[in-house]
């Protein structure tokens, strides 16, 4: 499932604030169709 521009455009201002393996773990949830919330919530947990 390919992001759409609006969440892409979502996920580049929220990278300024992240490390690259907490957007890692966001990218691949959101690829699989999970939404933003959800996915921040899961990297938070695994990518401290």
């Amino acid at each position: 499932m390919a992001l759409t521009d609006k969440q892409k455009k979502t996920l580049k201002k929220h990278s300024v604030h992240h490390s690259k393996k907490h957007m890692a773990i966001m990218n691949a949830l959101m690829n699989k169709g999970k939404s933003f919330k959800f996915a921040h919530r899961q990297a938070l947990k695994v990518a401290k």
